[in-house]
């Protein structure tokens, strides 16, 4: 069985620069519009539908750590789960996440932010068919803001870096038209983040 390779992904602040392209960057759940798109077709026949679109749904969504493993819960439009493992490394305070799977919402853009307050981490990236171990990027929030990623982008749940429950607000479409990449299967690779703030300068 051949090793896995680890991929450490470059961590930057969440803020509209480093976002460009993924999403957009907000500090009001309330005031966010969430993208919908057309139920996603292939070939040369159109879709024939009322709109073809879905609804936006709004919740809370639930991250929590339950030993190494970072879970989300299950809720009303999603699938919970393990979202990585944490590893402590060895000397140093900050821990890292070990991540293997991403999915891409077709349908719709979605977003989070936590609902306290807390540090997180956005894994994103850009909409595209082969997605890559390199195209990635964490976005660090102090918990002041969210990001509303676009229709396509390739993400995981939020990363929190706190120890206990953690609650984020969170909309996205109803149809929950979702496409998985599993990287060890793609590309015998894992993302590895730190879980932590990123460097100035």
């Amino acid at each position: 069985m051949t090793e896995l390779n680890y991929h450490e992904v470059p961590l930057k602040p969440l803020n509209p620069e480093n976002a460009r392209g993924l999403g957009i960057v907000f500090t009001e759940i309330a005031e966010v519009q969430i993208e919908l798109c057309k139920w996603p077709t292939s070939g040369k026949r159109p879709l024939i539908a009322k709109g073809g679109y879905g609804t936006v749904i709004e919740e809370e969504f639930t991250i929590y750590r339950k030993g190494s493993t970072l879970f989300s819960a299950g809720h009303q439009n999603a699938r919970g789960g393990a979202t990585g493992k944490i590893i402590s490394k060895p000397n140093s305070n900050t821990p890292y996440i070990l991540v293997n799977w991403l999915s891409a919402h077709l349908d719709a853009g979605e977003a989070f932010i936590p609902k306290n307050g807390e540090p997180s981490i956005f894994l994103v990236a850009p909409p595209q068919e082969d997605v890559k171990p390199e195209d990635f990027v964490a976005l660090y929030s102090d918990g002041t803001l969210g990001i509303s990623m676009h229709p396509g982008v390739w993400h995981t749940t939020p990363l929190s870096l706190c120890e206990r429950e953690i609650v984020y607000q969170r909309k996205q479409g109803s149809i929950y038209a979702t496409v998985d990449c599993f990287l060890s299967k793609e590309h015998n690779a894992c993302l590895k983040i730190p879980l932590g703030q990123p460097e100035i300068g």
